[in-house]
């Protein structure tokens, strides 16, 4: 199959789950190939990290003639398959290399572009870095396999994250058509941390103080220079939702064009499920619960929330304050799974010991965590729990279990897709305070699951628009 172009899709999400984007790639990659077969090319990272799990990519020899070129420059590269339904031509790339230049093209970003990096850490160095590295591999496969056969490019860019790919490739191959999306501003998550987040309450305040000026405040300044530089730069501007769409006008002064509302391919989200079948991982949470809690909680309601750790944002505190008002009510139990990412050494020595058990009388619960925090006396959920009387005492109504790892078939505690654990609950909760979207609640009724969400998130919003939700 061919395209009369070829689409490369640049996310640092490629092979690399962070968050809702990774979902959003996933879920259209088999349309796009079906559409366009190879000239549909995704470009996410090589991350040297990575080398402790397994990254869903399958090399594909055939290339090795470009990886050697992209090597000669300094940037290697792997070029083969991303392990998702459909396959989709993919190519990673390692940056690291870039780091002794990363004066050099932060200064062509400022000289060229007025990109203003100078309070820019690790943080945002990193990602520019990459997105540099992307753009010149994409020069360096067009070079070698499109303008020669006079191939028209399209580049679409996700994120400020790799926003450096789109600069750099202006200055270098303007004949590339150039597509920005993005899926939440900077400038806008960090606002609503603080409780900044609709539209007039943004105008509200851009009308004291500069978008700059906030954006220094807040500690943003670097991301948010080089997100509105390519923002108004770019061919198309693009966002998910209105509700971003109204912060980039503001902050940015660029309307997107168009909005582009996150679909999802339910027969994907099905696959990546897995073929298990609901009630046997059913039986496993029911397991896990009862190592963790000391109890058998088989008849208890499961309800999970997930996404990034942004504890006030994701609407974990307003959850977790809604559980604690249940708990003094009586009522069929209910066992909530708070699953986020967070920085830990691997699962509870003590909830491995009672799973070699035969005996099932434990001497109550292990706490909240299935595994060891990094700093529990500072994570928001386990304070928070503390706070709200949330101990999983024994015979409480509520209970709480953080498992703070994204699921998959490789981790270290269930071995078992998100999308099969997601499928297992009767419920889900997404009570985010800023969403721009709002993947969670979608990829849930994808797989039959019952679902709560706000109109502070994209999704809820566009349910509602279209009478599908329940105000």
């Amino acid at each position: 199959m061919t395209s009369p172009f070829t689409l490369f899709e640049i996310s640092f999400e490629v092979c690399n789950k962070v968050g809702g984007i990774h979902t959003v790639l996933t879920s259209k990659a088999r349309t796009l190939v079906s559409r366009m077969g190879d000239d549909y090319i995704a470009i996410g990272p090589w991350l040297l990290s990575n080398t402790d799990r397994e990254v869903p990519f399958d090399p594909d020899p055939a290339f090795a003639p470009f990886e050697e070129s992209c090597r000669r420059m300094g940037i290697p590269v792997r070029v083969g398959r991303w392990r998702i339904p459909s396959s989709p031509r993919t190519i990673l790339v390692e940056f690291s290399g870039l780091y002794d230049q990363k004066d050099d093209i932060l200064a062509e970003l400022w000289e060229d572009f007025e990109v203003d990096s100078i309070s820019g850490d690790w943080d945002y160095v990193e990602p520019v870095l990459f997105g540099h590295a992307a753009g010149r591999v994409i020069e360096r496969w067009w070079e070698e396999h499109l303008a020669p056969f006079g191939k028209s490019v399209v580049v679409q860019s996700h994120e400020w994250m790799t926003g450096a790919s789109l600069l750099y490739l202006e200055n270098h191959v303007p004949a590339v058509a150039r597509v920005f999306t993005t899926h939440a501003t900077m400038l806008g998550r960090a606002l609503a941390s603080i409780g900044i987040s609709s539209g007039e309450q943004l105008a509200e305040e851009l009308a004291h103080e500069s978008s700059d000026s906030l954006a220094e405040t807040h500690g943003v300044k670097a991301k948010h220079s080089l997100e509105g530089i390519v923002a108004r730069r770019a061919d198309v501007f693009t966002t998910v939702s209105e509700i971003t769409a109204v912060e980039a006008e503001l902050l940015h002064g660029r309307a997107p064009d168009p909005v582009t509302p996150n679909g999802i391919d339910i027969e994907v989200i099905d696959e990546l499920a897995g073929s298990a079948p609901r009630d046997e991982v059913r039986a496993e949470l029911q397991r896990l619960a009862a190592r963790m809690l000391g109890e058998d909680v088989g008849d208890a309601l499961f309800v999970a929330t997930s996404g990034r750790y942004e504890f006030h944002n994701k609407g974990f505190d307003v959850l977790l304050e809604a559980l604690a008002e249940v708990n003094e009510h009586d009522g069929r139990r209910v066992v909530c799974f708070f699953l986020a990412p967070a920085g830990n050494t691997g699962v509870r020595s003590e909830y491995l010991e009672r799973l070699r058990q035969e005996d099932t009388n434990f001497d109550g619960p292990l706490g909240i965590s299935t595994h060891n925090l990094f700093d529990p006396e500072s994570d928001p959920i386990q304070r928070a729990c503390a706070d709200l009387g949330l101990q999983n005492a024994p015979g409480s109504r509520v209970k709480v279990i953080q498992i703070p790892i994204y699921l998959s078939p490789e981790d270290d505690l269930l071995h078992r897709p998100y999308e099969a654990v997601l499928r297992a609950m009767d419920a889900t909760l997404f009570p985010s305070y800023y969403e721009p979207w709002g993947y969670t609640p979608q990829e849930s009724l994808a797989l039959g699951v019952p679902t709560v969400t706000t109109d502070y998130a994209g999704f809820g919003r566009w349910a509602l628009a279209e009478g599908l939700g329940t105000a």
